[in-house]
């Protein structure tokens, strides 16, 4: 995806030069906070998804004290088959890109088309592993990767947890890779998609 977040603000370098990264949301919690980890634990990123909201808009902090925004993702619209998630520099208010849901086909299996920030096709997030069994069995740990270029350059893995969800995000060490923030924000829209199959248990 050439181009995208060339500008991120003031955060730190080493917080989103990592190969991977853990996102975690604790599930007994009045606020829905997701938060992103590096493996060695320390936190890079926080998002809080509002709950009566009917276009969402989130914000990414790289602080807890909601400081230091560096990506805002945007609904296009409060309702459709093919949801448009603009994501813009939160410094800049530059349009970065757009992960797409892929209409009547993520009624099935969880697809979303990414986009450059001229709306061009570059790739897609697509559900991978047992994904027809969890249909069923919706408890089933989640599977997902990213694809630029026709290459995978991500995979999202769910790691099975009573009182939290967890996600590790494995950027991939390919030439021309996505970048972590990209990454990140793809990762936080598949584990919500997950969660709201799983609220329909």
């Amino acid at each position: 995806m050439p181009g995208a977040l060339q500008t991120v603000g003031t955060t730190s370098p080493d917080a989103f030069a990592q190969a991977s990264y853990v996102l975690v949301r604790p599930l007994f919690s009045w606020r829905r906070t997701y938060r992103v980890y590096k493996l060695d634990g320390a936190m890079v990123a926080c998002v809080d998804q509002p709950w009566f909201v009917l276009r969402t808009e989130l914000v990414m902090y790289a602080d807890e004290a909601q400081l230091q925004p560096i990506l805002v993702l945007k609904n296009r619209r409060i309702a459709a088959l093919n949801m448009e998630h603009d994501l813009f520099d939160a410094q800049t208010g530059q349009r970065l890109g757009v992960i797409r849901t892929h209409g009547w086909r993520s009624l099935w299996r969880n697809t979303w088309d990414i986009l450059d920030a001229d709306d061009r096709p570059a790739g897609r997030m697509l559900e991978t592993g047992n994904w027809f069994s969890r249909r069923i069995l919706r408890f089933l740990p989640g599977q997902h990767q990213i694809e630029l270029g026709g290459r995978v350059v991500a995979r999202i893995v769910q790691r099975f947890h009573f009182f939290k969800r967890q996600f590790l995000l494995e950027i991939l060490p390919v030439a021309d890779p996505i970048e972590p923030r990209f990454a990140i924000a793809c990762a936080l829209i598949a584990m919500m998609a997950d969660l709201r199959r799983e609220n329909q248990m």
